[in-house]
C-alpha cells in the first residue's frame, strides 16, 4: 500500500470508530435495551450494508481489489455507513439515541435503517466494475470515494424532495404519531432510489445513460408519489395505497435494472 492509502485507511478507521462511539448502545440503561427491536434493526442495516460492499468486491469489483485492499474498502464502507447513513439521517431531524433507542420508536428506526442501507448500497455501487473498461490506466481510492459522495448527495436530495412533498411534518408523523406505514414507504423509496443511483456511480462506464436513466426514474417515482397523495386525499380510508406505493417503487427499480442489463449487452455486443 502507498503512503496515501495507509493514511486513508487510518482516517477511515478513526471515522468508523467515531461513528461506532456516537451510535453505541452499551452506555444505555437496561430499561432502554431490553425488548428493543430498534437496536437489532439498526445493527442489521449496518451489517447488510457492509456485506453488500463485500459482495460487490468479490463478484463485481475491479480485479485489482485483492488481499489488504479488500479490508481497505470494507473499513471505508463501515465508516461511510456509520457517518453518512446512521448519523447522516440526522439531517432530516432525527436523533438515533433519543428517538429510536430511548423511546423505542420503531417508525424512526425503520427510516434511519432504510437510509443507512441505501447509503451502503451507493458506496458498494461505487466499487462496481472498472472505472474505465476501455483503458489500461489504473485508478485509485479517490475514484470510488468521489462517485460515492456524488451518489450520496443525489440520494439525500431525492429523499429530501420526497419528504418535502409529504403532507404534514415528517418528523411529527414518525416521532409523535409513530406512523410505521409511512416509515416503511419512505424506506422502500430510499432503498429503491439507491439502486438506481448505483448504476450511475458504478464503473464499467459506457456513457451517462445509467445516471440519466436513474435520475429520470427517480423523477417518475416522485410524480407517482404526487398522484398517490392526490388519490389518498380523495380516499382517506385507503390504507392499501401505501402498499401500492411501495410496490410501485420496487417495480420501477426492478424494471430499470432489467432494462440496463439488456441495453448493456446490446451495447457491448454491437
Amino acid at each position: 500500500m502507498s503512503e496515501d492509502e495507509i493514511l486513508v485507511l487510518v482516517v477511515s478507521g478513526m471515522l468508523g470508530l467515531v461513528g461506532a462511539a456516537a451510535t453505541r448502545v452499551s452506555c444505555l440503561p437496561g430499561m432502554f435495551t431490553r425488548s428493543n427491536p430498534s437496536i437489532g434493526l439498526m445493527r442489521l442495516a449496518v451489517v447488510a450494508a457492509v456485506a453488500w460492499t463485500a459482495y460487490v468486491i468479490q463478484y463485481h469489483g475491479d480485479p485489482s481489489i485483492k488481499g489488504v485492499y479488500v479490508a481497505f474498502y470494507l473499513v471505508m464502507a463501515y465508516a461511510a455507513t456509520k457517518l453518512f447513513g446512521q448519523l447522516g439521517a440526522g439531517l432530516y431531524g432525527f436523533r438515533l439515541r433519543s428517538d429510536a433507542y430511548e423511546r423505542k420508536n420503531l417508525a424512526v428506526t425503520v427510516f434511519i435503517a432504510g437510509f443507512t442501507l441505501a447509503t451502503g448500497i451507493v458506496f458498494g455501487g461505487s466499487l462496481w466494475g472498472e472505472a474505465d473498461p476501455l483503458s489500461d490506466a489504473e485508478g485509485g481510492w479517490w475514484i470510488p470515494v468521489g462517485f460515492f459522495l456524488m451518489g450520496w448527495v443525489a440520494l439525500g436530495v431525492s429523499t429530501a424532495i420526497y419528504l418535502w412533498r409529504e403532507p404534514g411534518r415528517f418528523r411529527r408523523q414518525l416521532c409523535q404519531d409513530r406512523d410505521t406505514a409511512m416509515a416503511w414507504t419512505v424506506a422502500v423509496y430510499t432503498i429503491s432510489t439507491s439502486t438506481l443511483i448505483l448504476r450511475g456511480v458504478a464503473g464499467d462506464f459506457w456513457g451517462w445513460r445509467h445516471g440519466i436513466l436513474g435520475m429520470g426514474v427517480i423523477g417518475l417515482m416522485l410524480v407517482g408519489h404526487e398522484v398517490i397523495m392526490f388519490v389518498g386525499g380523495k380516499m382517506p380510508q385507503a390504507p392499501l395505497l401505501r402498499v401500492f406505493e411501495r410496490g410501485l417503487y420496487i417495480g420501477l427499480a426492478a424494471a430499470v435494472f432489467v432494462l440496463n442489463q439488456i441495453i448493456d449487452r446490446l451495447y457491448v455486443g454491437a
